[in-house]
């Protein structure tokens, strides 16, 4: 982007989002805190706020505890020397090891549905998730209000 660029409510809302993923965690009372604060890309400004009524598809990525694994797996069928070259991972395999943990998938879904969302969309190793809202509701649900 260059030097002084709007932000544009899409960008803006992307980085918001992917950001937002990792910056709150949940105390003991259900309330989200925040754990890290980012600054906005260089060059970015505050154009205006979006309308509230604006439909967004919001994603949401959940953890991959398996990522390391995959990562050793990739970097063996890529290694010449190693045993493993040229063994490349069935897209079922890969789908495993970035695979969450069946409780982040029904904690994430409960958060939704105490917010009224029971239409969910996942990818195909559920590791994310797709809903459909408007600003407003994006806003209450991540307490960016």
């Amino acid at each position: 982007m260059k030097k002084d660029t709007p932000i544009t409510m899409r960008s803006f809302l992307t980085f918001a989002l992917i950001v937002a993923g990792g910056v709150f965690s949940k105390d003991a009372d259900r309330r989200y805190k925040l754990k890290e604060s980012v600054s906005s890309p260089r060059g970015w400004i505050k154009h205006s706020s979006p309308d509230p009524d604006h439909a967004i598809n919001l994603r949401i990525g959940l953890p991959q505890p398996k990522f390391a694994l995959l990562e050793q797996n990739l970097y063996e069928v890529s290694d010449p020397f190693h045993e493993r070259y040229g063994q490349h991972l069935s897209k079922e395999e890969v789908e495993a090891l970035v695979a969450p943990h069946q409780e982040s998938i029904e904690t994430v879904k409960d958060w939704l549905a105490s917010y009224g969302i029971e239409h969910i969309e996942y990818s195909p190793a559920k590791d994310w998730v797709k809903i459909r809202v408007t600003v407003k509701e994006a806003e209450e649900m991540l307490n960016t209000v």
